[in-house]
C-alpha cells in the first residue's frame, strides 16, 4: 500500500537531511544586520534576467551594476530588441522592465564590471564558451561567483577554474539548482541511506520536440549594429553571424554549448551526487540528427550509458524529436534491489520491489509518496528553486561558508557532460580515469579535453 508521507515524516527527515553530503540548510537564518551583498550580473540575457530576478528578490542583495554585450538587454528595453529575434521560432526574449531602487551602471565588457570596487561579487550568465574565463578574471579581481552550468566547455576549462579558486579565498557557487530543492534533497537522503538497497541503475532523460524545423536554417548575415559579435565570440574561431546562434540558439551549437550541457549536466549531476559518486569510469554514447532539419551541429536524439565505480550504470537520454515521458512519474529514477524510486521537480514515488525466478524472501521496501505541495516548508523556502540557490549563495558570501553546490562539485557534474559528448565523437566506449582525468583506451580522446583559444584570449 502506499504511503502518503506525513507532517511529522517530513519535519523529522528535513531535520536529518543536513547529515547527507552535500546538502545545503534549508531553513536558512536571517541575516538582516549584516550588509547587504554588492551584486554585478554578467549576461542579462534569457537566464541572466530570471537570476537578476531571483536575486532582487533577497533581501540581503543590492544589485548594482549589469554587463551584457547586447545593448537592449544592458538597458532593460525590449522595445530595442531586433525584430529578427522576435519572429516566430525566434530566439527566447527575456522580461525586462525592472525597476532599480538605485542608479546601476552598465557595462558592455565585462573586464569594466570587474573593476569596479563597488561590487562585491558577481552573477555570471553568459554562454558555456565564456564561463571559464570571466570566472577566474572575477576570482582574481576578488570577487565571490556565482556560475551558471555548465562550467566551460572543456575538462581543462574547469580544471583550470579550480586552481584559480584554490589560490584564493573566494567563495564559487554553480547553478545546479535542484541541490536547493527539498524533493531532491529528501530523495539523496533516501538513497544515500540504503532503504531502496543496492541501486544497479539510474534513468533520467530530457524531451524537447523540435520536430521538424528545430532552429531553423539561416545564411550569415551581418549582426546587428547593437550587438557586439565578435565580442560575443570571445575565444572561440570567428565564423559569420547566423540569427540561428545568438543571442539565444547557441546551446544547438557545438562550438558553444550543447543539450547535453544545457538540460543533460542537471541530471547528471543528480544522480552522481545522490550516489555519493564523483565521476564515471566508462562512458559510451550513441546518437544523431535523424529527424530535425536544421543548422544544428549537435544531435537530436542521444543516449548515453555511464558506468560508475560502485557498481552502478547511469543512463540519460535526450530526445529532440520525440515527445512524452518515458517514466511513469517524474524525469530521474533509481533502480535498486528494494524497491523503485521516480523523482519530479515536486515529488517522489517509490515502488516495492518483489521476489523475482527463483526467489523467495520478504524484505519488502513500503511504496511511499511524497508531494511538495502538500508540505509544510521550512521558514524562507521557495517553490522557486533558483531563489533558493540564490539565497544559499549569498548566505555564503556573507558567512563565508561553503555554498550547496562548491566549484569542485559543480566540476565533478560538468565533466559528466564533456564526456558524453566526446564519447559520441568517437562512437566508442571510452574509460576514464577519474584522478588524472584522461582517458585511459583512446589517446586521440584526449586531444578533446580542450581546445585551441582565438588569440588574444588564453587561460
Amino acid at each position: 500500500m502506499e504511503k502518503q508521507t506525513s507532517r511529522r515524516s517530513f519535519l523529522k527527515d528535513t531535520a536529518t537531511l543536513a547529515t547527507v553530503a552535500g546538502l545545503m540548510n534549508l531553513s536558512i537564518p536571517s541575516l538582516a544586520n549584516t550588509k547587504k551583498v554588492k551584486m554585478g550580473f554578467i549576461g542579462v540575457g534569457n537566464r541572466g534576467t530570471q537570476l537578476l530576478r531571483s536575486f532582487m528578490k533577497q533581501a540581503n542583495c543590492e544589485v548594482v551594476a549589469l554587463c551584457d554585450i547586447y545593448e537592449p538587454y544592458l538597458t532593460r528595453d525590449d522595445s530595442r530588441v531586433n525584430q529578427r529575434f522576435k519572429e516566430e521560432n525566434g530566439a527566447r526574449i527575456p522580461q525586462m522592465g525592472e525597476q532599480f531602487p538605485m542608479q546601476v551602471k552598465r557595462y558592455k565588457n565585462y573586464k569594466d564590471l570587474l573593476a569596479d570596487k563597488n561590487v562585491d561579487a558577481v552573477c555570471i550568465a553568459t554562454p558555456d564558451h565564456w564561463h571559464a574565463l570571466q570566472t577566474i578574471d572575477a576570482i582574481k579581481a576578488g570577487k565571490d561567483v556565482y556560475i551558471e552550468k555548465p562550467l566551460g566547455m572543456t575538462v581543462y576549462e574547469g580544471q583550470k577554474m579550480l586552481e584559480a579558486q584554490r589560490q584564493s579565498d573566494r567563495i564559487v557557487s554553480v547553478g545546479l539548482h535542484r541541490r536547493a530543492s527539498i524533493v531532491h534533497q529528501k530523495a539523496a537522503e533516501i538513497v544515500q541511506s540504503g532503504r531502496l538497497g543496492k541501486i544497479t541503475l539510474t534513468r533520467s532523460y530530457t524531451f524537447n520536440n523540435l520536430f521538424p524545423r528545430g532552429i531553423g536554417k539561416q545564411k550569415p548575415e551581418i549582426p546587428p549594429s547593437d550587438f557586439d559579435w565578435d565580442l560575443w565570440l570571445g575565444p572561440r574561431a570567428y565564423r559569420p553571424y547566423q540569427y540561428n546562434i545568438a543571442p539565444y540558439k547557441f546551446r544547438w551549437w557545438s562550438d558553444y554549448s550543447s543539450q547535453m550541457a544545457n538540460w543533460g549536466v542537471h541530471y547528471a549531476d543528480l544522480m552522481r551526487w545522490m550516489l555519493g559518486e564523483t565521476a564515471p569510469i566508462a562512458v559510451s554514447a550513441m546518437g544523431g540528427n535523424f529527424v530535425v532539419d536544421d543548422d544544428r551541429t549537435i544531435p537530436d536524439t542521444m543516449q548515453i550509458c555511464f558506468e560508475l565505480s560502485k557498481g552502478t550504470l547511469a543512463v540519460l537520454g535526450i530526445y529532440e524529436g520525440s515527445s512524452g515521458k518515458p517514466f511513469p512519474y517524474g524525469e530521474l529514477e533509481f533502480r535498486g534491489t528494494n524497491g523503485t524510486m521516480y523523482v519530479s521537480d515536486r515529488g517522489y514515488r517509490i515502488y516495492h520491489t518483489t521476489e523475482g525466478q527463483f526467489q523467495k524472501w520478504d524484505h519488502y521496501l513500503e511504496d511511499e509518496s511524497f508531494d511538495l505541495t502538500q508540505a509544510n516548508l521550512p521558514k524562507g523556502y521557495s517553490l522557486d528553486i533558483t531563489e533558493n540557490m540564490v539565497s544559499d549563495f549569498l548566505h555564503s558570501v556573507q558567512t563565508r561558508k561553503e555554498p550547496c553546490c562548491p566549484l569542485q562539485e559543480g566540476h565533478y557534474s560538468t565533466v559528466f557532460a564533456h564526456l558524453a559528448n566526446i564519447a559520441l565523437e568517437k562512437k566508442q566506449q571510452l574509460t576514464w580515469d577519474p584522478q588524472k582525468e584522461v582517458f585511459t583506451n583512446h589517446e586521440e580522446a584526449n586531444k578533446y579535453l580542450h581546445y585551441a583559444y582565438r588569440k588574444p584570449y588564453h587561460l
